[in-house]
């Protein structure tokens, strides 16, 4: 975004809500000579203690999400590693993961492209949150597979600096809000709904990863509501430079 210019000296005001580390990393992707970010954390991540049998050999172990790579244990000598997207990619390469078959896009693209790799009879280790994901358990089931979902976290909907949150909209009626999981979004939409905002401040701009996450929203009636043609970071900085420059935001 070097090339922009801000439009009559004013910088651009974007809301960041998914978990603290996650927003952090991504505001540094933002050039701050025209962006200023709210880092409002819409979502707590908490460590659970879980019990794993090292002995089980699982065929395929899956990562839907980078804080199931964060939060649980690095385990060697497994065959294949399944993940959803680079940033959950880049993190399990990170922490030393091999074998890694990166499947970009959503439960619903994971689902069609594993189904080559599955036999009769393999095993699934699904580390991940304490939510129960019955749509995948029914998928492997109807593959003949065998899996099992490890809670290794707890994902609490929390607005851990509430103040923070409400000056963002006190402050403009122009700005960006960024809503990277449904999840994020439910927890906004209670925000909005308990804080008595969004008859005051519906010009803002929604940027979501995808459909999904914009229909949870849709009842909100924000005027303006984008999705990335990429669910992922990329596709959000790439969203956020269009919609900018769209809405002449910066010129």
């Amino acid at each position: 975004m070097s090339k922009l210019k801000i439009k009559s000296n004013k910088k651009v005001k974007i809301l960041l809500t998914r978990p603290e580390n996650d927003s952090l990393k991504f505001s540094e992707k933002l050039n701050k000579d025209f962006f200023e970010c709210f880092l409002t954390p819409l979502i707590k991540i908490i460590k659970c203690k879980y019990n794993f049998d090292k002995k089980i050999k699982y065929d395929f172990m899956l990562f839907t999400s980078r804080n199931a790579v964060r939060n649980f244990q690095n385990v060697k000598n497994q065959n294949s590693i399944i993940v959803i997207g680079d940033g959950t990619f880049n993190i399990a390469k990170k922490r030393g993961y091999t074998n890694l078959v990166n499947i970009k896009g959503s439960s619903a693209d994971l689902k069609i492209k594993i189904k080559s790799f599955l036999k009769p009879g393999n095993r699934i280790l699904h580390p991940t949150s304490t939510i129960q994901n019955e749509d995948l358990n029914n998928f492997f089931k109807s593959e003949g597979c065998y899996y099992t979902q490890l809670s290794c976290y707890k994902s609490l909907m929390m607005n851990q600096k509430a103040e923070l949150f409400e000056n963002f909209f006190k402050s403009c009626k122009d700005g960006l809000i960024t809503l990277f999981s449904r999840r994020t979004a439910i927890s906004f939409k209670r925000e909005i709904s308990k804080l008595g905002l969004m008859k005051t401040y519906s010009k803002n701009k929604i940027l979501t990863l995808s459909n999904s996450i914009a229909k949870e929203i849709k009842e909100l009636k924000f005027e303006k509501v984008y999705v990335c043609s990429q669910p992922n970071e990329r596709g959000m900085l790439n969203l956020i430079k269009e919609v900018c420059e769209k809405e002449k935001l910066i010129e």
